[in-house]
């Protein structure tokens, strides 16, 4: 009798997903559900492929987080699944869960649990599972109203609803600050901080030299004086933001904005987690800007202004400011949008903006003003909007009257342009080589042909090189020419020029200029403006002088 042999069942390969939501030490650590993923999968036979991290994410939204690429990948044949440590790490939202898991079930793929294990192919196991993610979406929203009750009692407490010092605040005189938060949150300060007896009490104290720059720009503000020239003068004296930021206007004004230097907590006027009803003392909103969505109530905390008379002072100032408007869009000038600083070491350069200045008789100067010399990076003085608009006319009249000699010029660099070839159907095939080396090398990973530590170096290798082979393709789509207009057109142009509005003489501009370089020199020195058509744009991948 013939002995019948199984065959060989394929190898699962799975993506291994780590989800931490807080650096707290109560958490479940990615070491430790890296770990019990591996032994998992090592007892069932599969293979991890992949481990994808999504650190500092909630489980309650999956927009940023990384589930999506992970089904992407499984329909490409990457993978055959995903595994979690337990089902909470997929995610604490029914709802959005259990789309996400039948959008990876509805393509063929399978979702593994390490420690919560259920046949979700039967009615009972998906059940279980689904009681499972029902349990998680209770515990997140159990720990919402936590930090609602926590919020609240600080707020009693005469706290911020949150410990991060704020700007011109510190805990004690003993403690030193920490260095400046990562830009993806704190954990970089929690580590770093030291603590002693004297910050048990949570109430932030005025901090030299930052208190007095914060009362300086409350005091300067009240009495009508420009928030651009406080914040200047506070970056000459080389006091940042508690990120390390150079200190603009709208970052000193959002630091005013919160009340906090005039010994105030400000609080959502629609929240229900810091008091059962509004206090006696509390400043109602005062309908500007994203101001009228709070209130300030009074804070544990001194403040750091003369009087209350500054603090009504400046809300008052902040009430009669102007609103802002809606966004018009009609250009005011001429060259609005197409004149940029190339003087600030940035190759891209930096837009310049309308504005104007007071020339040293006193008369008023209409400029284009780089954006840069407000946090002092620029190294030159504004540009002449007079001697621009001269510019552009002039360069319209050359076009005009060109007798054929430019326009020779210009088809020679359209037309070296156009000589370049296509290479975008080389790059495609490229990408379609990449993927198809991909795929093999999680054959072989799976096949156990190669270690786990040759197979991420070869896939990050792939990665990388099909990145810049996409890169190419996109800078292929949108390589393209511009015809370059007669000289008929820029005749007609010049007639009509005296009385178009500013809004179409714009439009007109944007039809044959591509941008208008302000280099260094005299103010009203026409030569440092160089003006760069269409037709001479460069290519995105190219550097930009």
């Amino acid at each position: 009798m013939p002995t019948l042999r199984a065959l060989p069942s394929k190898l699962l390969r799975l993506i291994l997903y780590i989800r931490v939501s807080t650096a707290r030490e109560d958490m479940i650590s990615p070491e430790l559900q890296e770990h019990t993923g591996r032994k998992y999968a090592a007892d069932m036979a599969a293979v991890i492929v992949d481990v994808v991290y999504d650190l500092d994410l909630s489980g309650g939204s999956f927009a940023k987080r990384s589930i999506g690429s992970i089904i992407a990948r499984v329909a490409n044949d990457e993978a055959d699944g995903v595994l979690v440590y337990r089902w909470d790490r997929f995610g604490r939202n029914i709802e959005l869960s259990l789309a996400n898991l039948r959008a990876l079930e509805g393509i063929g793929g399978v979702a593994k649990s390490a420690t919560e294990h259920f046949d979700t192919k039967t009615a009972a196991g998906r059940f279980a599972r689904t009681n499972m993610l029902g349990v998680a979406e209770l515990q997140r929203e159990q720990i919402g109203e936590n930090w609602m009750s926590t919020h609240a009692r600080r707020l009693r407490n005469g706290l911020p609803h949150h410990g991060t010092p704020r700007f011109g605040y510190w805990y004690c005189d003993t403690c030193p600050m920490p260095a400046p938060r990562s830009p993806r949150g704190t954990r970089r300060e929690r580590k770093s901080r030291q603590r002693c007896e004297k910050c048990a009490s949570g109430i932030q104290i005025p901090r030299p030299r930052y208190s007095e720059a914060l009362t300086y720009a409350f005091q300067e503000f009240a009495e009508g004086k420009p928030v651009s020239r406080t914040a200047h003068e506070i970056r000459l004296e080389g006091v940042r933001t508690y990120a390390g930021h150079l200190m603009t206007d709208d970052a000193l004004m959002d630091i005013m904005d919160t009340g906090f230097g005039a010994g105030y907590l400000r609080v959502s006027a629609s929240s229900q987690s810091w008091a059962d009803e509004l206090p006696e003392s509390a400043v109602v909103p005062i309908g500007i800007r994203k101001i009228d969505r709070f209130i300030w109530i009074p804070g544990a905390h001194e403040q750091v202004i003369p009087s209350e008379d500054t603090w009504d002072a400046y809300l008052s100032r902040r009430k009669a400011g102007k609103r802002i408007g809606a966004h018009k869009t009609r250009a005011k000038y001429p060259a609005s949008g197409l004149v940029f600083c190339i003087d600030c070491g940035d190759k891209k350069g930096k837009p310049m903006r309308a504005g104007s200045s007071r020339g040293a008789g006193g008369g008023k100067y209409l400029t284009w003003r780089c954006s840069n010399i407000d946090t002092g990076q620029c190294n030159h003085s504004n540009a002449s909007r007079e001697a621009v608009d001269a510019v552009i006319l002039e360069w319209l009249q050359t076009w005009s009257k060109d007798d054929g000699t430019a326009r020779a010029v210009a088809e020679a660099t359209v037309a070296a342009s156009k000589g370049k070839p296509d290479d975008s159907e080389h790059w495609k095939g490229e990408v379609t080589r990449l993927k198809s080396l991909k795929k093999n090398l999680v054959r072989m990973r799976a096949a156990e042909e190669i270690d786990q530590e040759e197979f991420i170096e070869q896939r990050d290798e792939f990665i990388r090189e099909m990145a810049e082979a996409e890169s190419k393709i996109k800078h292929s789509a949108t390589r393209k020419t511009f015809n370059i207009p007669k000289p008929e057109i820029f005749r007609g142009l010049m007639e009509e020029w005296s009385r178009l509005d500013d809004d179409t003489k714009r439009i007109a501009l944007k039809k044959v200029i591509w941008r208008i370089n302000a280099g260094r020199g005299e103010f009203h020195d026409q030569g440092r403006y160089e003006i760069i058509p269409l037709w001479e744009k460069p290519m995105p991948d190219s550097e930009t002088t």
